[in-house]
């Protein structure tokens, strides 16, 4: 199985990578043009509060360690294939889930301000599955770019997670461990 990119990772690796180098968030058009939204565009949605400065030092964060890879292939039913994860924000892992295959899971974690319009997209224009108790919210959908799905969790105020591989309940599972492992 070749591992693809879909546009979810490559915007979240894109904004972390950003975030990493100091740039700032892009201006969105409400803060771009004025006051308002442009004509035609979604409202916004009035229970989100306004993007604030993460109370958790995302860059401290070292997510390869939080959910190790033999952990994540537990969760899949397998084993990890092997290879040196290096510490950081975003971790790629591949697994064989016991039947010689291989299959690739990403996952990143990242400000909240660059997940919240995501979730507030996909909640007004999109289908998805959203899966209580991980996070303030979450989402998951199947991939946009072949197979597979793509999760967004957000937890207002600290950070968001972004997380993509072949198997939806993997990736719910990982997310709920890592919520867990960084609330305490």
């Amino acid at each position: 199985m070749k591992p693809r990119w879909t546009f979810l990772t490559m915007v979240v690796l894109l904004a972390l990578a950003l975030v990493a180098c100091g740039a700032g968030a892009p201006a969105t058009p409400a803060t771009a043009g004025g006051d308002s939204a442009p004509t035609g565009a979604p409202a916004e949605p009035t229970s989100a509060p306004p993007a604030a400065a993460s109370s958790m030092d995302i860059g401290a964060v070292d997510l390869c360690s939080l959910l190790p890879r033999t952990e994540l292939a537990s969760l899949a039913g397998g084993t990890p294939y092997e290879g040196e994860a290096p510490p950081g924000q975003s971790c790629l892992y591949t697994i064989d889930p016991g039947d010689g295959t291989a299959e690739l899971y990403q996952l990143s974690i990242s400000t909240p301000d660059l997940v919240q319009p995501l979730i507030d997209y996909v909640r007004q224009n999109e289908q998805a599955e959203w899966p209580e108790g991980i996070g303030d919210a979450a989402y998951i959908q199947p991939s946009a770019f072949g197979e597979g799905f793509d999760m967004v969790v957000l937890v207002e105020g600290a950070y968001g997670l972004s997380l993509g591989g072949p198997r939806s309940e993997v990736l719910e599972a990982a997310a709920r461990l890592i919520v867990e492992r960084l609330t305490k």
